[in-house]
């Protein structure tokens, strides 16, 4: 059994999660600069790599069920079957995969952050400008109590 197609499709998951990790830390730097507009498109730019990668993903999962009768098959799973070069091939789609997925983790738990400082202080921003109902009302008038004098004439 042949496992180049498979090779193929898990080299085309590994590019493309690799450039999807190369948009998230350009995200990283564009949330540091709160550049809405760049923001805006590297979202679009991820969502057609999102898009990428789920066809990849069924077309993936087809080549298990054709060729092996099971989709779940794993990476490992198919190196055992594999011989010599496929094999080898294999193991490295593997590895840079992981890498890729562990580091595109690690950056996506970056920008959440980030986003997440920015929503804090566009919150606090708005507590700190918008007034409250309990602050001010403009049917709240001021009424002295009428048993205590305003002013103390013994001062």
């Amino acid at each position: 059994m042949t496992f180049a197609e498979l090779i193929h499709l898990l080299r085309a998951h590994v590019e493309l999660h690799e450039s999807l990790l190369v948009l998230a830390r350009r995200k990283t730097e564009v949330l540091k600069k709160n550049d809405i507009e760049a923001l805006s498109a590297l979202l679009a730019d991820e969502q057609k790599h999102l898009f990428a990668i789920r066809q990849l993903e069924e077309r993936r999962r087809r080549w298990l069920k054709e060729r092996l009768g099971d989709e779940s098959v794993t990476i490992d799973a198919c190196q055992a079957m594999a011989n010599g070069k496929e094999r080898q091939q294999l193991r490295e789609c593997g590895e840079r995969l992981m890498a890729a997925v562990n580091s595109l983790a690690e950056a996506n738990e970056l920008n959440r952050q980030l986003i997440e400082q920015s929503l804090q202080f566009v919150t606090a921003m708005i507590e700190t400008f918008a007034p409250t109902p309990s602050t001010y009302s403009r049917t709240q008038e001021y009424a002295p109590s009428p048993d205590r004098p305003l002013f103390e004439s013994k001062a």
